[in-house]
């Protein structure tokens, strides 16, 4: 007599129930993890309302105070206004979204315009084909101007593109007034300027002004000009002129007007020393008062002097002597030759 078979299609039935048991094991995982993301989602929408429960809550506040304080200022009817406000806010936001969309049109009508303008080039005449080999070359021609003059990782628009192309000429143009010349610079030009630049950047961050340099400059030239125009005339061992021009001419400080008791001045120095006469030490103390005994001025004017010596130099007024007695405008002006040089106009 033959034993019973217990299997189903090779499989036993212990086999069986736990497949089955492994299958309810995946359902009832899959059951779990829907419920988790199921109890997120349900959280954030949570989170969500009651953060909006509270921004309500902090507008309902906000508009009761402001009725109030319509109702305070003698408003009649605090909603109507309220009401008016909330519609002119929404239309500020339909406005601002107007405008972007606006400058997106405009973006895609300056792109289709090179497209246009090589189609109207190419005519009725022209045949399709020949059309659209056209417009190819103009949008690889501008793909190519893309790559020379904007930067390859952003995503630039024709604005954009026709923005740094007026960058450029604006440049190129400050490039040909430096040069003093309208044809177009050179590499070698324009590399003689950046290494120009980098030493004024250089000299500037060490502490040095490179104008002041150059206006120093100036001076010595003209100091050195002043001594030898002096020693052609047989004069020497005096001190140089602080200012002069390029012509080695004194350049004037004050007008000094002499009196038997007092003297008056005012500024004698031409437009492009009024930085550096302000810069003197003293000036607004001394500008301030511009009539004085001889003694005041001598000490308003001391450290004017002091300066002048540690620069083995002098600074110059024009004398104008308004004293009859000879004697006694001799003594004055003699006063005023303590702190500066002088050159003296005709006697009033």
């Amino acid at each position: 007599m033959s034993q019973k078979n217990d299997q189903v299609f090779n499989l036993s039935i212990t086999e069986i129930w736990m497949v089955i048991a492994f299958l309810l094991l995946l359902l009832t995982g899959y059951q779990v993890y829907k419920l988790n993301a199921d109890k997120r989602e349900m959280q954030q929408q949570l989170d969500s309302f009651n953060e909006l429960k509270t921004r309500e809550s902090a507008v309902a506040e906000a508009t009761q105070a402001l009725k109030s304080r319509l109702a305070g200022m003698g408003i009649p009817n605090p909603d109507e206004v309220i009401s008016k406000l909330v519609d002119a806010s929404k239309a500020r936001d339909e406005a601002s979204q107007l405008r972007v969309l606006l400058t997106q049109k405009e973006q895609e009508v300056t792109t289709l315009a090179a497209i246009d303008k090589a189609l109207t080039a190419a005519g009725n005449s022209t045949k399709d084909g020949k059309a659209k080999q056209l417009i190819l070359e103009t949008l690889m021609a501008y793909d190519q101007l893309k790559k020379l003059i904007a930067d390859p990782e952003k995503d630039q628009q024709p604005t954009d593109i026709i923005k740094r192309i007026g960058e450029l000429k604006a440049v190129e143009q400050i490039l040909k007034t430096g040069l003093n010349s309208e044809s177009d610079p050179t590499p070698e030009q324009v590399q003689e300027m950046v290494k120009q630049a980098q030493a004024f950047a250089k000299a500037e961050k060490e502490g040095v002004n490179p104008a002041s340099l150059q206006k120093a400059n100036a001076d010595l030239k003209g100091q050195v000009q002043f001594l030898q125009n002096r020693l052609n005339k047989g004069k020497g061992g005096d001190f140089p002129p602080c200012w002069t021009d390029s012509a080695g001419k004194p350049e004037m400080f004050l007008t000094v007007y002499l009196k038997e008791n007092s003297l008056n001045f005012e500024p004698a120095w031409p437009p492009g020393r009024l930085a550096d006469a302000q810069a003197l030490p003293g000036f607004s103390d001394l500008m301030a008062k511009p009539t004085r005994s001889y003694e005041d001025f001598l000490r308003a004017t001391r450290e004017i002097k002091q300066q002048s010596e540690k620069l083995k130099c002098r600074y110059f007024v024009r004398l104008a002597s308004q004293i009859q007695d000879a004697p006694t405008s001799d003594k004055r002006r003699i006063q005023v030759e303590r702190n500066f040089y002088k050159i003296e106009v005709p006697r009033w």
